[in-house]
């Protein structure tokens, strides 16, 4: 980052690190520098700027750090820096939550709630996810790295190990222990297959669109998220206890090879829908460029 992107680096990604908390006026937080009852702390979004009304104190994001940190400019410098996973090279960032690092210290899932930060409000925006869709099967998760002493805000979804696959608005993704996710047509987690056919998707995302696209918060039928090409092993005997399956995989090497692997196991049982967004990589990206869908669309509970 160069030296006018730290300083423009949001205030409220910046407070989210930090681990302040949120107050119940708009861009009001309970301020960091000290104990408070009711929230008195003001960040101004346009300017990028805080101001404390109990102290009188305010300014730009790497005072509040060195306030709320102890440590000299340089260090806050590199401290926002080091929030966006995307902005540092990947073996510094390609930690797991619950895993060993090679200094022997662990990544740990510090808080698991409903989705309620606009960072990621906005994130499911932009994928054109409607926030109701998206509370009813992801989670909002705050993921604490020891080694730089931050906390990530991730979006993520359940899995069957009773784990997390997540993901970030930079494009960086992880998990503490990997699985797939199964749901059920009753669009409840469950490992129980509760209909005769199966639909199969690689990622969340492609899960959720679907269901935009169905104009429903409840499957149609049985669903598979894989949360990676390489836990489809781990979906097999789910997947074939199915009479038709239809996968919805990434149009790339990878995907396509998952949908060769699907079609090999269960002949004859298989629908490659691909084709449906052959242009684009996946199912979201083509939602996206979709016209007459916004994530402000109401769908209806069953279909």
């Amino acid at each position: 980052m160069f030296q006018k992107e730290i300083y423009n680096y949001p205030i409220d990604k910046v407070m989210e690190a930090l681990g302040c908390r949120k107050g119940p006026g708009r861009d009001m937080w309970f301020s960091p520098l000290r104990e408070e009852s009711e929230a008195s702390f003001h960040i101004d979004r346009s300017k990028n700027l805080w101001y404390d009304h109990g102290t009188g104190d305010g300014g730009s994001i790497i005072k509040l750090i060195m306030m709320v940190k102890h440590c000299g400019c340089r260090e806050a410098e590199n401290y926002v820096k080091a929030l966006d996973p995307s902005a540092v090279p990947a073996q510094q960032t390609s930690y797991r939550p619950n895993a060993a690092t090679a200094t022997g210290s662990k990544c740990e899932i510090r808080r698991v709630r409903d989705i309620r930060s606009d960072y990621l409000k906005n994130y499911l925006s932009s994928r054109k996810i409607p926030l109701e869709l998206a509370r009813k099967h992801l989670k909002e998760i705050i993921v604490y790295n020891p080694q730089k002493g931050l906390n990530f805000t991730l979006v993520g979804i359940p899995n069957n190990a009773g784990a997390w696959a997540m993901s970030a608005p930079s494009g960086y993704k992880s998990t503490n222990k990997a699985d797939v996710t199964t749901i059920s047509n009753e669009g409840t987690f469950s490992q129980k297959p509760g209909a005769k056919s199966v639909v199969v998707f690689e990622g969340f995302w492609d899960f959720l669109s679907w269901q935009v696209m169905q104009g429903s918060t409840r499957p149609s039928c049985d669903v598979v998220v894989l949360n990676s090409v390489n836990n489809l092993r781990k979906a097999m005997d789910y997947i074939g206890k199915h009479d038709i399956i239809t996968g919805f995989l990434d149009n790339d090497e990878a995907g396509q090879k998952c949908q060769s692997a699907l079609e090999r196991a269960f002949p004859g049982r298989v629908t490659d829908m691909s084709d449906l967004y052959g242009k684009y990589k996946d199912l979201n990206e083509m939602l996206q460029d979709s016209r007459g869908y916004t994530a402000e669309m109401k769908l209806t509970p069953s279909i």
